[in-house]
């Protein structure tokens, strides 16, 4: 019996610090240790997947540059036209389109979930419906119906959260995954594991890899609200004479008083102090600010270097992961390891959905004598990939201090990969569930063919009436 994510740790103790940044008072040793200890703690988790809670990699997702990255990575292997039946019976392709189809969309959103989190379980249910298909033919009209009684397939897939399941594994083989109190067999779970190592079962997922500079990010941001109105507002020098005077009632010291009016200031506002001067004829109140240059990049720069670690995480392919300066990398090569980075995730959920194709076709035939149909990954457009190429430069970017905003149009990359952004609520209609069968093929020059043959063919231009 094994689980797929570590128990959740306690949550970490920052109230010494959030007590020091609402009294508005500089952080002493006590505070900014504890601070440092928080960061080295978190920093070091990283060093053991396993020891990174869920709940930790959970909460990654409303980082928006985490969800930029992981939505760019996988929006294309969740397009079911990405993927295609082969088998060399016409009939086992349109049966096996037909109940397949239906549960694709969801399906594919495990496999991307997998990609992010490394192992996502997912459970089917299953069903007895009459299938009707239309199978090609050469003699007209061109296509036979034919219908499929009592056919035995998935009729729907639940994704279940991986710190809610045990696996029971034999021979390094999954045997059923144990939810809620209940074992589901494998031939009704199913487990997407992404580069699983020495017989492990978690998985490499992204958010783990993003995880350091994930914190880092969050700590340079915590800081930042804390310091960034410090930093802009130049540091002043006041010089004040000997004495006390009265504040509301209390004696209070002039330097000390002349510190809490700067100190309230806090960048704006204004101080008067009286224009009396002293023996020697120098002024007993005087004021300076020290010309310091402006250190609010200085955040921005260190957010920036993190959150293009974040993208990289993502984003890089292993062989690129050493690579520092991406825009340094030739176009070829850029291009070439990225095809197959992007391929292999295309190629990862085509083998998990052979292996539940296979589990359903033995349901309804004799493996022995008609093999199971395999789901292929058409090879990913090179269109995509050049927007890919376009961002994996532009990542580059962070060491040269630019913003991630500037790197790339957010809102046109993702429309470009074919992620939805609404701007108003679904409606009941967009609700319904998708028709069953096939959708169009997009990622090749079948469809275009389609829509050619279905356009008359243009006439001929007169020749009599030319000059």
């Amino acid at each position: 019996m094994s689980r797929l994510s570590a128990q959740d740790q306690p949550a970490p103790d920052l109230r010494p610090f959030v007590r020091a940044s609402r009294e508005n008072v500089t952080l002493a040793a006590t505070y900014t240790h504890a601070l440092e200890a928080w960061v080295q703690d978190q920093i070091t988790q990283a060093i053991d997947p396993n020891a990174v809670p869920l709940r930790a990699l959970q909460a990654m997702g409303t980082h928006p540059v985490v969800y930029l990255a992981e939505q760019t990575i996988t929006g294309l292997i969740r397009r079911p036209n990405l993927y295609y039946v082969s088998h060399p019976d016409k009939r086992l392709v349109k049966e096996t389109e037909e109940w397949l189809w239906p549960i694709l969309p969801k399906v594919l959103g495990v496999a991307a979930r997998a990609f992010a989190y490394g192992a996502v379980p997912v459970i089917f249910n299953w069903g007895t419906e009459d299938l009707r298909v239309q199978v090609p033919r050469d003699d007209p009209p061109g296509v036979r119906n034919r219908t499929l009684r009592d056919h035995v397939h998935y009729v729907s897939a639940h994704e279940v959260s991986p710190g809610e399941v045990e696996l029971e594994v034999e021979d390094d083989v999954l045997r059923s995954i144990r939810f809620e109190g209940r074992a589901y067999h494998a031939d009704r779970a199913h487990l997407f594991c992404w580069d699983a190592e020495f017989g492990a079962w978690t998985g490499q997922g992204a958010r783990r890899r993003a995880w350091r500079d994930y914190c880092k990010s969050m700590v340079v941001s915590l800081l930042q609200s804390r310091y960034l109105e410090r930093s802009v507002d130049s540091p002043r020098v006041a010089w004040a004479p000997p004495g006390t005077q009265k504040v509301e009632g209390e004696e209070v010291p002039n330097i000390r008083h002349v510190n809490q009016l700067l100190m309230a200031l806090r960048g704006s506002g204004a101080v008067t102090f009286p224009s009396t001067r002293d023996a020697a004829g120098n002024k007993r109140y005087e004021l300076e600010v020290l010309d310091l240059p402006d250190r609010k990049d200085v955040w921005h720069q260190a957010l920036n270097r993190y959150d293009g670690g974040i993208l990289k995480a993502y984003l890089v392919p292993p062989s690129l992961a050493g690579l520092e300066d991406l825009a340094a990398a030739g176009a070829r090569i850029l291009d070439g390891m990225l095809r197959e980075f992007i391929q292999d995730l295309a190629t990862f959920a085509a083998s998990n959905l052979t292996e539940l194709v296979a589990t359903v076709h033995a349901m309804n035939h004799d493996p022995a004598r008609v093999p199971a149909p395999e789901i292929l990954a058409y090879e990913v457009p090179a269109a995509v990939r050049k927007l890919y190429l376009e961002v994996l430069r532009l990542i580059g970017a962070a060491g040269r201090e630019e913003a991630p905003a500037d790197w790339v149009d957010v809102p046109s990359l993702l429309d470009q990969l074919g992620v939805p952004l609404r701007t108003a609520p679904v409606t009941a209609r967009e609700q319904r569930e998708r028709p069953a069968g096939r959708p169009p093929d997009l990622t090749s020059g079948r469809q275009e063919r389609r829509e050619d043959a279905r356009d008359p063919p243009s006439a001929p231009p007169d020749e009599s009436s030319s000059g």
